[in-house]
């Protein structure tokens, strides 16, 4: 288990070391920008690169833009990003409201996580209406196809999603799975870099 993973899963959240903790947007969007420049540095080519700072934006500003207002106790996000050979772990997690809270507030008759993930990842629907938002994790997925050698996996309350290689986003609800649960979401992307 990642010190993310038990940072989101218990009652009472304490901050974070400095070198995994984004107590703002700013700080957050700061660090992934130094993440895409980094891997370009270790061999990760430009248009890979680019992808991943992409998706892991996504996570990141997902934490901040859902949950203002609306932290469990400790604010803002966890980043931290590892080489592992010739791949990369990126976990992203925060101690928020979660999927299912987040998406009541536009669809009030929500009854489970299972079902706010799978319209999350599948539909464009979005905590922040009137806004005209929510494409982002359909994004996130769709990359997958394009960076067929990932696995990811995104946990909200006591639902998790689970994929490896391309995913059918039109028959999402195959990977979602019930879990232990946890305080806000929690994202881990394991990327394989290709080699030339």
């Amino acid at each position: 288990m990642t010190s993310a993973l038990q940072w989101v899963q218990a009652v009472q959240g304490i901050t974070p070391a400095a070198d995994v903790y984004c107590q703002t947007r700013d700080s957050a969007q700061a660090r992934v920008e130094k993440f895409g420049i980094e891997l370009q540095k270790v061999g990760w080519d430009q248009d890979r690169s680019a992808l991943l700072a992409a998706i892991t934006g996504e996570l990141t500003g997902n934490c901040f833009d859902h949950n203002i207002g609306m932290w469990h106790d400790i604010s803002g996000c966890w980043f931290e990003y590892t080489q592992e050979g010739t791949g990369l772990l990126v976990i992203v997690a925060d101690r928020g409201q979660g999927v299912l809270e987040s998406l009541k507030r536009v669809q009030p008759d929500l009854e489970s996580h299972e079902k706010a993930l799978a319209l999350a990842f599948s539909r464009q629907l979005s905590g922040r209406a009137p806004e005209k938002r929510g494409n982002g994790l359909k994004f996130v997925l769709k990359s997958f196809n394009i960076l067929p050698k990932v696995s990811f996996l995104f946990r909200s309350g006591d639902a998790a999603l689970s994929v490896e290689g391309k995913v059918d986003v039109g028959s999402i609800e195959k990977y979602i799975t019930e879990g232990e649960e946890i305080r806000g979401t929690y994202a881990e992307i394991h990327f394989l870099k290709m080699i030339q």
